[in-house]
């Protein structure tokens, strides 16, 4: 009996023991988190730079009470495989693709497959400030916003440095050439000379390209520069000519570009694998000497990591002063006398909320969305985390390790971050941690050059967002045009004129008689 009583004491103790731990323990933890909800996102890399935990991303998802979960997207045809996906049922909640003003854009529309962002967005304040751009109100579809455009600089002057070209400076010095090139001959003088000498017997070829969707970006510069797209299909300028407006890649002075693409492919300057470059073969090509100049996009971090840091230092270890040996293209004279540089949207990409999200879900992205534009956010992103990679003392920031490249150390948030826009501007900041000092140095270069020495040819952009019943399906592929005239053995009149017919059949003529009305109504002169 005492014994039996003696038990019960002492499970009575032990239990009030673990009731005070447990409440110990439930006072210390924060508090169950149940209604944390999976936002599948579709954007370029983010399935692969998300394979790792990303603390940044991490802190992202605590903060908002979310979990993204990232879905691979392919790196060619990838419009293709949204549309697929479109058809299917199976888009995933937000997803970046620059399909405005495509068939696929208005079908998705018309289908009901995305969702129009809430016309009241008072309740997400810095996204409404970031959507209250002059450009954005032309984006509307019967008065609703279907996408997010992802802005990348403050003006369109800073878009030369989307389309960058590259040379090897020490090779054209051991072929002889002691002039940095300033027209089309110098280049092309350039280029044949280190053909010509292949100064470390590499076979090298001339001009290559990061994507076959950049050959415009260079070559129309020389006789109609707003013929410059962005490969989209529907970033096709609108220029004056005879009276109306046309599309610029159908001007007149076309084909003198069209005809200098030639002359440097029959003089063996063009790579024979341009047609098919994709992913990382042009910089291969490029770090390891087989070809003189490259086509590249992406500001010039795009040469300084994927060449200069991850190939070229790998190469040639014990070799420095990289940005000696490779030099930057500066806009070279057209044959009007001046100089000219690429010109694309305000925005390249949009993302896309699929019309399966919910209310709650749908709420909860416009929160992303909006947190993205915050001061909080942008601090985070560009800096990464406060006391380990940089302190903060009022408004100062200071770097901690100053030599860490955060895109590199952070790649989920390097990928994610773009959701909503390039962050552009802060790409050409000194304290942009993505490209080195030198890097910094050489762009800012080239910039200042081009404000000072270019110039834009006249167009209206609000022609470009124009929606008319055969604009909204009419795309110009203009790069493929691009080769297909260069490959041929038919005269390049000639080939252009067939490829000018084949836009005729599918409506040219109905779709610039539709413009220049809509322009007329607009009052647009």
């Amino acid at each position: 009996m005492k014994k039996t009583k003696r038990i019960s004491v002492t499970l009575a103790v032990l239990l009030s023991i673990t009731l005070i731990l447990v409440g110990c323990r439930k006072a210390d933890a924060p508090p169950p988190r149940q209604d944390r909800i999976e936002i599948s996102v579709a954007l370029w890399g983010l399935a692969e730079n998300l394979s790792e935990p990303d603390p940044l991303v991490q802190r992202l998802e605590d903060k908002l009470n979310i979990k993204i979960k990232p879905v691979a997207m392919t790196g060619v045809d990838y419009a293709q495989q949204f549309q697929m996906w479109a058809s299917s049922g199976q888009l995933p909640d937000i997803f970046a693709v620059d399909a405005m003003n495509s068939r696929y854009y208005k079908n998705w529309i018309a289908q009901g497959v995305i969702k129009a962002l809430p016309e009241n967005l008072s309740a997400y304040p810095h996204l409404e400030k970031y959507l209250s751009l002059p450009d954005i109100e032309s984006l509307k579809v019967d008065g609703k916003l279907y996408m997010i455009p992802r802005m990348t600089y403050d003006s369109t002057d800073y878009n030369v440095l989307d389309r960058i070209v590259v040379y090897r400076w020490d090779l054209a010095r051991k072929a002889g050439i002691d002039k940095e090139p300033e027209t089309w001959e110098e280049f092309k003088a350039m280029l044949s000379a280190i053909v010509a000498q292949d100064p470390e017997k590499k076979n090298i070829a001339g001009l290559t390209s990061a994507s076959n969707l950049l050959l415009g970006g260079l070559f129309w510069l020389y006789s109609s520069p707003a013929a410059t797209s962005d490969g989209s299909g529907s970033d096709y300028k609108w220029i004056k000519e005879d009276g109306r407006y046309i599309p610029a890649v159908f001007a007149k002075q076309s084909v003198a570009s069209l005809s200098m693409l030639r002359d440097f492919y029959a003089s063996g300057l063009i790579d024979p694998d341009l047609p098919i470059m994709k992913g990382e073969m042009g910089f291969d090509k490029f770090a390891q000497g087989k070809v003189a100049a490259l086509i590249t996009s992406g500001m010039l971090q795009a040469v300084d990591t994927n060449i200069y840091k991850d190939r070229w230092l790998k190469l040639h270890p014990d070799e420095t002063r990289f940005y000696d040996k490779v030099k930057v293209l500066k806009p070279l004279k057209s044959m009007d006398g001046n100089r000219y540089h690429a010109v694309f949207k305000s925005f390249w990409s949009e993302s896309y909320i699929s019309a399966k999200v919910d209310d709650k879900k749908m709420d909860r992205i416009m929160q992303l969305l909006d947190y993205m534009s915050t001061p909080e956010f942008l601090e985070m992103r560009r800096f990464g985390l406060q006391g380990v990679d940089y302190e903060k003392n009022g408004e100062l920031l200071t770097r901690i390790h100053p030599e860490e490249d955060l895109v590199k150390k952070y790649k989920g948030m390097s990928s994610l971050g773009i959701l909503l826009d390039w962050d552009g501007m802060f790409k050409l900041d000194p304290a942009y941690s993505g490209l080195s000092p030198e890097g910094h140095q050489v762009q800012q270069e080239l910039l200042d050059y081009s404000m000072k020495m270019t110039r834009k040819q006249a167009f209206d952009s609000r022609l470009t967002y124009l929606s008319t019943p055969t604009k909204d399906g009419f795309s110009i592929y203009d790069n493929d045009d691009m080769i297909r005239v260069m490959l041929s053995k038919r005269p390049v009149e000639d080939a252009w004129k067939e490829i000018v017919n084949g836009y005729r059949a599918k409506g040219l003529d109905r779709l610039i008689e539709e413009v220049n009305a809509k322009a007329k109504e607009m009052g647009i002169e």
